[in-house]
């Protein structure tokens, strides 16, 4: 009995020997015999030009790119009323919208914020003007008598969403395409809905 004994002991204190020297090693490569361990700062390297003259160097915003805001496929910038997010025209513009269709998605998505049939009217404190802003009439800078132009203008709004002009508007558009929340289909259904309000 007393042999096993000897044995577990000697085994354990040759298995902590060996951890400690390991240990003891590691610390002897990283510090020396140090306890601060001096060779373990990193080194500082000294440029050879002591200082540098303010006027080389170059502008902060020299290296950053301006994002790029997608136009309009096949038309031009006239008419074209852009929300405050970034972003071209969708899918959802070369697709054919119906009306019917469009209601649904209006009643379901839209008219919470922008009333039923679009008639606005709804609280939006820190905005502007206070309020949600009406489809029904739509606000004239959207309305456009070429309907490829008025359809671009709901869509970017519809894609990207926008933030209201105010200190603080409690409510924004969201950008029902960015997210994937409506499908291009229903944003072209919203659309001519939305134009149907505003002929």
């Amino acid at each position: 009995m007393n042999d096993v004994r000897r044995y577990i002991y000697g085994t354990l204190i040759i298995f902590l020997f060996i951890v400690l020297a390991w240990v003891g090693f590691v610390f002897y490569n990283s510090c020396g015999f140090s306890a601060t361990c001096p060779d373990g700062a990193l080194a500082v390297e000294r440029t050879p030009i002591p200082t540098l003259i303010p006027a080389t160097l170059p502008a902060p915003d020299r290296f950053v790119s301006a994002p790029v805001v997608a136009d309009a496929p096949s038309i031009g910038t006239a008419g074209i009323t852009r929300p405050s997010n970034p972003g071209g025209p969708g899918p959802g513009i070369e697709l054919t919208g119906s009306v019917d269709a469009g209601k649904i998605v209006f009643d379901e998505r839209c008219a919470v914020c922008h009333g039923s049939q679009g008639m606005g009217g709804l609280l939006n404190p820190g905005s502007t003007d206070g309020t949600m802003p009406a489809l029904n009439p739509i606000d004239a800078s959207l309305k456009d008598a070429d309907y490829k132009t008025f359809a671009i203008n709901l869509d970017l709004f519809l894609e990207h969403g926008s933030m209201p002009e105010g200190r603080n508007p409690i409510f924004q558009m969201p950008d029902w395409g960015d997210k994937g929340i409506l499908t291009p289909q229903q944003i072209a259904d919203l659309i001519a809905y939305i134009i149907s309000l505003n002929p």
